[in-house]
């Protein structure tokens, strides 16, 4: 791997473990929550009942699809499993597309920084991944 590749690889890796933080904070605590009944009474609206299992179902997915990443972007480094390196980039891509959605079209700007960042650099990763094998 050369050096850029290895500052981006490492900046992924900074990004989506703060990404994923976010993502547990925001998915998995606070809208179960707050989906859930915890608000003044005038600022709730009605909501039907599995919202907040959604919400938890959502953020556990895309903690888990983080995880993997961060586990398959290590193993680039290693010829022998590249080919989870680049199903781990297309995991990692996925969980940035799915968050850059939701950050526009709900208007939180947080996931959408996350997200553009984290695309940016899997970006500079995608051709080392995907590259064929020397000798």
């Amino acid at each position: 791997m050369t050096r850029s590749s290895t500052a981006a690889l490492l900046g992924a890796t900074a990004l989506i473990l703060i990404e994923t933080i976010a993502i547990v904070l925001f998915f998995c605590i606070a809208m179960p929550l707050f989906a859930g009944g915890i608000a003044f009474e005038d600022e709730m609206e009605p909501t039907p009942r599995y919202v907040p299992y959604g919400f938890l179902s959502a953020g556990i997915v895309m903690v888990g699809l983080n995880g993997w990443a961060v586990r398959g972007l290590w193993a680039m480094g290693s010829p022998r499993k590249t080919s989870r390196a680049s199903s781990a980039l297309v995991g990692a891509g996925t969980v940035q597309v799915m968050l850059l959605g939701f950050g526009l079209l709900s208007g939180d700007h947080l996931f959408t920084l996350f997200a553009a960042a984290v695309l940016a650099l899997l970006a500079v990763l995608v051709r080392p991944a995907f590259a064929k094998p020397s000798g």
